[in-house]
């Protein structure tokens, strides 16, 4: 009686020390030998309650870690918050996503989208290229507090002042950027560029027609590498993911999210039929992210080959450039450049085809022809422009778009003006 009341009253003693101390700290192994000296030290049990009672602490023991386990996984599922789909893309990311005009003679010629990243510490707001095409200016606006008609948008509320950053024409990608972009903006989180995504859905958020925050879903029809396509006459191509989520005008360089809220394209351009949607794969996306910025060139004119005679071609095509007055412009369209009231532009069709061949430019305004332009291939684009850089008449400088994609691929130099090119610097 007197043995398994002593035993009652250590196994009592062992327990209520256990939960003295913090359950993460607990040695089972050393409780144990603890107790089994002293069970031998003052014979009070023999060997066979001595491993009872071991095999009760162990039993605790291991039931306090199971319970730990429990503890901790519920804990985790309540700090997760519960993906509630659909809406719950549109809650968090609806704030990535911005208006943008593009500005000219201080109307707006143009809307698209762009949604905001983190690159190199700061935000940045990631577009398409054909969005801020020719913008003298860019606005952005994002979403006010209570949800606004476009016209009260464009008109009342307050808009950002961007600038371009840099650009990638054959992917029709631009990288624009904001000077204080509010704190609260969260920028996307990227995904990775799967041919898996196909039969998956996909969600878009955009400004289609002008309809702001815009979101729509639709399955991943295909993954296309190296897709070529034409908008507005300039030629494209990139990596595209082909989607039934609807997208029009205006919904152009806005995001495209997989199901796990991942950026994973740039809705960028539809093709007439029923839900054939465009948008630029990730992965193209971050290389671009990645690229260092290039110089923006203005558009160029004329493919010129390296052994072309610079002063000899400038004269033949266009008699005496340094003079307006030598110049038969009788024909041609004027243009106020800077919008300061002095004509300093003039376009050329030849052809009569809608469609300017030759433009002469007069930068400072001081009554001489500084730029000449030439679209050969009538494709909408200068392919080579000429630069008369100390006024004399004579072409020194030369910007050249030698396969013809809408950007600069070598400058050419006339130090002497002797009429040949001296130097050729690929861009």
């Amino acid at each position: 009686m007197i043995k398994r009341y002593l035993i009652i009253l250590l196994s009592f003693l062992l327990i209520k020390n256990v939960y003295a101390f913090d359950i993460k700290k607990i040695n089972s192994s050393k409780i144990v030998s603890q107790a089994s000296y002293k069970v031998n030290d003052t014979n009070l049990v023999d060997q066979e309650n001595a491993e009872n009672l071991f095999g009760s602490v162990q039993d605790l023991n291991d039931s306090i870690d199971k319970k730990e386990k429990e503890i901790q996984k519920d804990n985790q599922n309540r700090s997760q918050p519960k993906y509630k789909g659909a809406e719950d893309i549109f809650s968090d990311f609806s704030k990535s996503v911005v208006f943008i005009g593009n500005r000219k003679n201080k109307s707006l010629q143009g809307v698209g989208s762009g949604f905001v990243i983190k690159h190199e510490g700061k935000l940045k707001i990631i577009t398409n290229w054909h969005v801020i095409d020719g913008a003298e200016s860019l606005s952005v606006w994002i979403e006010p507090k209570e949800m606004v008609d476009e016209n009260f948008l464009i008109s009342q509320v307050d808009s950002y002042s961007a600038k371009i950053i840099k650009i990638n024409k054959t992917k029709d990608l631009a990288m624009i950027e904001v000077e204080q972009l509010p704190l609260k903006i969260k920028p996307v989180t990227f995904g990775k560029f799967s041919r898996n995504l196909i039969g998956k859905t996909s969600y878009a958020i955009g400004h289609p027609e002008g309809h702001l925050w815009t979101f729509t879903s639709g399955m991943i029809s295909q993954v296309r590498p190296d897709y070529s396509w034409r908008y507005r006459g300039s030629r494209h191509k990139a990596n595209v993911i082909q989607t039934q989520a609807p997208i029009n005008p205006g919904n152009s360089g806005g995001p495209l999210f997989n199901d796990k809220k991942e950026l994973i394209g740039v809705n960028t351009f539809t093709t007439e039929g029923e839900n054939l949607n465009f948008a630029i794969a990730i992965n193209d996306v971050v290389d671009f992210i990645n690229e260092k910025p290039k110089p923006i060139k203005k558009k160029k004119s004329e493919y010129i080959k390296k052994k072309d005679k610079g002063n000899t071609w400038i004269k033949k095509k266009k008699k005496k450039t340094s003079e307006k007055g030598s110049l038969d412009l009788s024909n041609a369209r004027e243009v106020d450049v800077n919008g300061n009231g002095v004509i300093d532009a003039w376009l050329v069709d030849d052809n009569n085809n809608n469609i300017y061949e030759v433009a002469y430019g007069d930068k400072n305004e001081d009554g001489v022809i500084e730029i000449v332009a030439i679209d050969k291939n009538e494709d909408g684009n200068f392919e080579v422009v000429l630069f008369d850089t100390n006024n004399n008449g004579n072409a020194d400088e030369a910007e050249i778009d030698e396969d013809e994609d809408g950007t600069t691929d070598v400058i050419a130099y006339d130090y002497n003006e002797d009429g040949e090119w001296d130097k050729f610097e690929n861009v």
